[in-house]
């Protein structure tokens, strides 16, 4: 059986979508319990879910952050197997029990991803790397976008197509299929990553600890991408940057994580608006500004 984490917060009509993809026929018979970890949504997307005694919402009275939220799931969760699932997420027929099958032959395997396709049903970049510093550099001069497969991008496999299986640094924490023992054994996100980077931090984890995460191009399920923070760009990109320097300074020696502090308040800045001054995209540029105005703030 499979318990499934999803963290809400205003994810709108995504969240119903997500909900039927998992009680369809096919998939519902290997779910155990859903457990939706509302951080204070204002939107009405928990009204619009069916009641189900295999469905368990929590509301949290505040945002407490994706990290924390995703905790509160796994804490609860007692099956074999738990999937931490995107509200813009859906399942498609026989994904979990591909899923299961998978884990059931590869005992070694500790974190499962699959192939995410968006909307148009094309397959998307979902795999990542873990960074480096001078990765950093080439993401913040452009030089990873110009010619990825010479300057490697930091985190996002944008220079493999990902029509392939392979083991992996990291899945997206869009779909990650899990052994629930994992946590026995490393415990659970770090809560000092508000939202982004605590999968990154835990894949590191994983693997440094001698385990696997694996890559199953054969499974598949849709990804719609950005559902629940496409409204606050500004918001979003100062929680990326800020999460990005809190795991350069865990997993970075002390001129690693300078140079990451650099590319991100100096070169990263600059480049961002010269390309959006470039297109005349002038709105998002002050998005960027305001951005970086909560850096700085906090």
């Amino acid at each position: 059986m499979v318990d499934i984490i999803i963290v809400n917060w205003n994810s709108g009509d995504y969240l119903q979508k997500c909900i039927n993809s998992i009680f369809i026929n096919d998939n519902e018979k290997f779910v155990g319990s859903v457990f939706i970890i509302d951080n204070n949504s204002t939107d009405n997307s928990l009204e619009k879910i069916c009641p189900s005694c295999r469905i368990k919402i929590i509301r949290n009275n505040e945002n407490r952050g994706f990290s924390k939220a995703c905790n509160q799931g796994f804490k609860l969760s007692t099956a074999v197997y738990v999937l931490l699932l995107n509200p813009d997420a859906q399942l498609l027929n026989n994904t979990l029990e591909e899923c299961i099958s998978f884990m059931e032959e590869n005992k070694r395997a500790d974190i499962l991803g699959c192939s995410l396709l968006d909307d148009n049903g094309n397959i998307t970049f979902s795999c990542s790397r873990f960074p480096t510093p001078i990765r950093y550099f080439f993401d913040a001069t452009g030089l990873s976008k110009i010619a990825p497969k010479i300057f490697t991008p930091a985190l996002l496999m944008t220079d493999w197509d990902h029509n392939d299986s392979r083991n992996v640094d990291q899945v997206m924490g869009a779909f990650m299929f899990m052994r629930l023992s994992i946590f026995e054994k490393l415990g659970y996100f770090d809560e000092r990553f508000f939202v982004y980077y605590e999968e990154l931090d835990f894949s590191k984890r994983v693997v440094d600890s001698g385990g696997s995460i694996y890559f199953n191009s054969d499974i598949k399920a849709i990804h719609s991408g950005g559902g629940t923070t496409a409204n606050v760009k500004a918001y979003r990109l100062f929680l990326n940057i800020r999460s990005r320097l809190q795991y350069a300074k865990k997993h970075f020696s002390f001129g690693g994580y300078s140079l990451v502090w650099f590319c991100a308040y100096f070169i990263e800045s600059f480049s961002r608006n010269i390309f959006l001054l470039i297109c005349g995209n002038f709105k998002e540029m002050k998005e960027v500004f305001k951005s970086y105005k909560l850096l700085i703030r906090n």
